[in-house]
C-alpha cells in the first residue's frame, strides 16, 4: 500500500477529491499534535476534521505524534493526554513515536531509548499496535535500534532504495508527492500491517467530541457561514437567516449542521460557530 502522513502544515485536504484523483492512496497517517516537557502537549488543529474525513472516504488510518519530551516522565504524562485524544477512534495502522528534534538529541542514546520504549509499552499494554518514526541517522545514531525492531518501524529515508540494515514496516520516501499543488510525504507499506486496533466508545465527555440529542438548528437573523473544520477556517456556505436544518451533534463546541444548498434538494454537512439555535426535537 501507499500512503501520505500529514499534519496541520499540509493545510485543508480535500479527501473526497484526493479519493477520485489518487486511487493508489490507500492510508493515512495522521499527526494527532506534538508533546513537550511541562504538559504543554498541543494537539494539531486539523487533527479531528483529517479523522473524520478520512474514516468518511474508507481510508486505512494510523496516528504519529512529533516528540520535544526529554525524559520519561514527560512521556508518561503525554501517552495519558494521547490515550485521550484517540479514545472511540477506530484506526488500522499503528500509533507512532516521532524521534528527530534536534532539540532532545543530546540526551543520549539511552535516555532517546528509554522513552520510545516507554512509549512503545504504555500503549501495547492496552493493545494498541505502537512504532517508532525515525531517519536512518537517528536509528544508527541516536536510538538503540535493536531494543526498538521488535515494535513497527517507520523509516524516512528520502531515497530511490532502503539502505538502511534493519527491518522496515513503512518506508517514508519522499516528500515531493504532489496533490493540489501541495507537496506531501509519501510512504510505502513494506509487510502486512492491517491491524484493528481497540476502540473504546466510553470517550471523555468533556474533551473535544461530544454528541448529543440534538434535532434541529434555527439560524438567526444574519447569514451564518458554514466551515468544513472545527476552527472555522475552511468556508462552503451559509445558512440564510431564520433558516432551519438538521443538527447532528457537536464537535469541539460548534454545531454540526446538515442543510441545503440554495433551497436546492442538495445537502452539506458543515460547522457553524453559533451555538444558540440548537433545539431539541
Amino acid at each position: 500500500m501507499i500512503g501520505l502522513d500529514i499534519s496541520e502544515n499540509n493545510g485543508y485536504i480535500d479527501f473526497t477529491k484526493l479519493k477520485r484523483e489518487k486511487p493508489e492512496i490507500e492510508f493515512l497517517i495522521i499527526r494527532i499534535g506534538w508533546i513537550g516537557n511541562k504538559n504543554n502537549h498541543t494537539i494539531d488543529k486539523y487533527f479531528e476534521s483529517y479523522y473524520q474525513r478520512a474514516k468518511e472516504n474508507g481510508y486505512k488510518i494510523g496516528f504519529y505524534v512529533y516528540n520535544y519530551c526529554r525524559s520519561v516522565i514527560a512521556i508518561d504524562s503525554a501517552c495519558q493526554w494521547i490515550e485521550k485524544q484517540i479514545k472511540g477512534k477506530n484506526f488500522e495502522l499503528p500509533l507512532y513515536l516521532d524521534m528527530e528534534d534536534n532539540s532532545i538529541a543530546d540526551i543520549g542514546k539511552d535516555n532517546l531509548t528509554r522513552q520510545c520504549t516507554y512509549f512503545c509499552n504504555y500503549f501495547e499494554k492496552r493493545g494498541i499496535k505502537t512504532g517508532i518514526y525515525a531517519n536512518k541517522n537517528w536509528y544508527y545514531n541516536y536510538l538503540n535500534y535493536n531494543e526498538l525492531s521488535k515494535y513497527s518501524i517507520w523509516l524516512a529515508e528520502w531515497n530511490n532504495k532502503i539502505t538502511f540494515s534493519g527491518k522496515v514496516d513503512i518506508w517514508q520516501y519522499s516528500s515531493n508527492y504532489m496533490f493540489n499543488n501541495k507537496r506531501f510525504d509519501i510512504n510505502k507499506n513494506m509487510t502486512d500491517i492491517n491491524y484493528t486496533q481497540p476502540v473504546d466508545n466510553n470517550v471523555n465527555k468533556e474533551k473535544s467530541e461530544v454528541y448529543v440529542d440534538m434535532k434541529q438548528y434555527k439560524n438567526g437573523s444574519t447569514k451564518e457561514p458554514v466551515y468544513s473544520d472545527t476552527a472555522l477556517t475552511h468556508y462552503i456556505g451559509f445558512l440564510n437567516p431564520y433558516e432551519q436544518c438538521d443538527c447532528l451533534g457537536i464537535q469541539n463546541d460548534r454545531p454540526i449542521v446538515k442543510y441545503k444548498v440554495d433551497n436546492s434538494l442538495n445537502y452539506k454537512i458543515g460547522f457553524v460557530k453559533w451555538l444558540g439555535g440548537i433545539k431539541q426535537c
